[in-house]
């Protein structure tokens, strides 16, 4: 599906300053640092809708595209889990991340700021917290 024709759509289209998100041959879609970034900088910020965990089917993550997106977002009872809009929903997972989600700026939304300086056309990835699959 890495198609110059849907990149060039994509990227014409997108509205935020720091990020964009392109499609990743071998993982699906990934988010990617427009310019560079300093460390600590703040990288994105979207609204999230927050629930709790017991609103959630108990089954393996591969059993429902639904939770593919959905973050243990906290330990406040009632409000555990939260799916992030914005482009947060897209960031891949690495063993070794380049960005970490945290509250955002105003209440109900979340952040991803950078763990280290990084370079314009770098792809945004956060430690997931467990090992769904292997990664390079």
């Amino acid at each position: 599906m890495n198609n110059p024709d849907f990149d060039r759509i994509i990227a014409d289209n997108q509205y935020h300053p720091n990020v964009e998100w392109r499609v990743v041959p071998g993982k699906g879609r990934g988010v990617f640092a427009r310019k560079d970034l300093r460390k600590g900088a703040l990288v994105e910020w979207a609204p999230i809708s927050r629930f709790p965990s017991s609103d959630l089917k108990h089954q393996d993550h591969r059993e429902s595209q639904a939770l593919h997106h959905v973050f243990t977002w906290s330990d406040e009872p009632g409000r555990e889990k939260a799916y992030a809009w914005g482009l947060l929903a897209l960031y891949n997972h690495s063993d070794t991340p380049n960005v970490e989600f945290r509250d955002g700026p105003i209440p109900e939304s979340g952040a991803a700021f950078a763990l280290r300086d990084i370079a314009a056309g770098e792809e945004l990835c956060i430690d997931y917290g467990y090992t769904w699959f292997k990664t390079k």
